[in-house]
C-alpha cells in the first residue's frame, strides 16, 4: 500500500512540475498576433498615424501643413522599404515586333506571354530567371511565363525573335537594333 501511495505521489509531483514548466514556456513564447507579439497591417498603421495627426492638431503643436509633410515623408519611407507591393507597381502588357529589344531599368520584371525571345546581355553578367533560379546569358531563349529580373540598368533586356507579348513592371525602353 505504501508503495502505491509513493508511486502516486511521485506521479502527481511530475504532473505538477510539468504544468509549471509548461506555463513558463508558454509565457516565454507568446502567440503570434497576441499582446506580447502583435501582427499589424497597413490599415492599422494608417489608423495610428491619423490618431497622432489629430492629437498634434488638437494640441496645436506645429502647423498642419508641416505635420502632413512629416507624415507623408514617413509613409514614403515605409512604401520605399516595402517596395512596389504597397499601392502600385502594376504590370503593363507590351507588344514587341520581331527584331525589337526591350531594355530594362534596374529591378524591372519581365514575363513573356507569347511569341519568341532571347536574352539580350551586352556584358558578362546575365538576366535573373527568378522562376528557375538561373542566370540567362546573351542569346539564351526566354521561356513563356517565367519571371525575369533585370538587375542593373546597363543595357540588359529581352530581344524579340518573333512578334511577342510581354507583361512588364518597371521602367523600360523599346529599341530597334
Amino acid at each position: 500500500m505504501k508503495k502505491k501511495l509513493y508511486i502516486l505521489g511521485l506521479g502527481l509531483a511530475f504532473f505538477a512540475g510539468g504544468l509549471i514548466a509548461g506555463g513558463s514556456w508558454l509565457s516565454a513564447n507568446p502567440n503570434p498576433g497576441g499582446a506580447e507579439d502583435p501582427l499589424v497591417s497597413r490599415s492599422y498603421v494608417d489608423m495610428r498615424i491619423n490618431e497622432v495627426m489629430q492629437l498634434i492638431n488638437v494640441q496645436g503643436v506645429g502647423n498642419q501643413a508641416n505635420t502632413e509633410a512629416i507624415i507623408n515623408e514617413i509613409l514614403a519611407d515605409i512604401t520605399g522599404f516595402f517596395g512596389s507591393s504597397i499601392g502600385g507597381g502594376q504590370f503593363t502588357p507590351v507588344h514587341v515586333n520581331a527584331g525589337q529589344t526591350i531594355l530594362g531599368g534596374e529591378g524591372v520584371e519581365i514575363i513573356r506571354r507569347s511569341g519568341a525571345a532571347t536574352a539580350h546581355v551586352p556584358g558578362q553578367d546575365g538576366i535573373v530567371n527568378a522562376t528557375t533560379g538561373h542566370d540567362l546569358d546573351h542569346g539564351h531563349p526566354i521561356s513563356a511565363n517565367q519571371l525575369l529580373i533585370i538587375p542593373r540598368q546597363d543595357g540588359r533586356g529581352v530581344r524579340a525573335t518573333a512578334d511577342s507579348w510581354f507583361i512588364i513592371r518597371g521602367e523600360f525602353t523599346i529599341v530597334t537594333q
